[in-house]
């Protein structure tokens, strides 16, 4: 019996949108850098766990490479909203 996985791509993608808004907002409003790291390892570890099914099949030198460069990502990207929110106010 092979039994059909559900993925919610697009709750997936609106819960990742919220991650970078918190961000954004982090900068936006100049909140303590704290806040702004809380957020980004929120992330970290609300994508480990909707990807579980997936890096649980990797083994070894395939799981490394796929959780470094997931996390690399992930990190940019809330370096890059944070930044973003910065820029739009003013601070920069």
């Amino acid at each position: 019996m092979v039994v059909k996985r559900h993925y919610y791509s697009f709750a997936n993608a609106a819960s990742e949108l919220g991650f970078a808004l918190a961000a954004f907002a982090c900068g936006l409003f100049n909140a303590p850098v704290w806040l702004t790291a809380l957020a980004a390892i929120s992330m970290l570890a609300y994508w480990t766990v909707t990807r579980n099914s997936v890096l649980n099949r990797l083994r070894g030198a395939t799981w490394a490479t796929v959780m470094t460069f997931g996390f690399v990502v992930i990190i940019s990207i809330q370096a890059g909203c944070y930044w973003l929110g910065l820029v739009a106010a003013g601070l920069i």
